[in-house]
């Protein structure tokens, strides 16, 4: 007879890497002047339109990101991954954005917690120092 464990052994699930999420947009409303990017956001629910009465504000606003957090709004187009995303700021910045992956990964964690963009997991399965190695130099240059 086969001995069943029953949970000596923890079942240890391997961990997503993620430097191979890929970013994709969900806030619609943007634009880019010089380089910058500004979010605007439009105040149409009822109760926005009563506060704006209230107070006389507005009905849009906008957040203008600085030139790093621009550069990878631009960058997010639902086809890079985080870390094609932090190769292009290297190159970019230098070392003005380090700790780059440190930095990127809060940001782009804070657009996600506020709706603006979400993640697909990417490809998992591909080992991740091939993966690096296959990429460096590969990368296009964002408009």
């Amino acid at each position: 007879m086969e001995e069943k464990n029953n949970g000596s052994k923890k079942n240890k699930k391997k961990q997503d890497n993620f430097l191979l999420y890929v970013p994709r947009k969900k806030h619609l409303h943007w634009e880019e002047k010089k380089g910058i990017v500004f979010l605007i956001f439009y105040h149409n629910k009822p109760i926005e339109r009563f506060a704006r009465w209230l107070v006389k504000k507005p009905n849009t606003s906008d957040i203008e990101l600085d030139s790093l957090g621009s550069r990878v709004w631009l960058s997010i187009d639902g086809e890079r991954t985080v870390y094609e995303i932090g190769e292009e700021l290297k190159k970019t910045f230098g070392e003005k954005c380090e700790p780059v992956y440190d930095r990127l990964i809060m940001f782009l964690r804070y657009l996600n917690r506020r709706g603006w963009i979400s993640f697909d997991r990417g490809n998992q399965e591909v080992n991740t120092e091939e993966y690096i190695e296959s990429t460096e130099g590969d990368m296009p240059e964002i408009k």
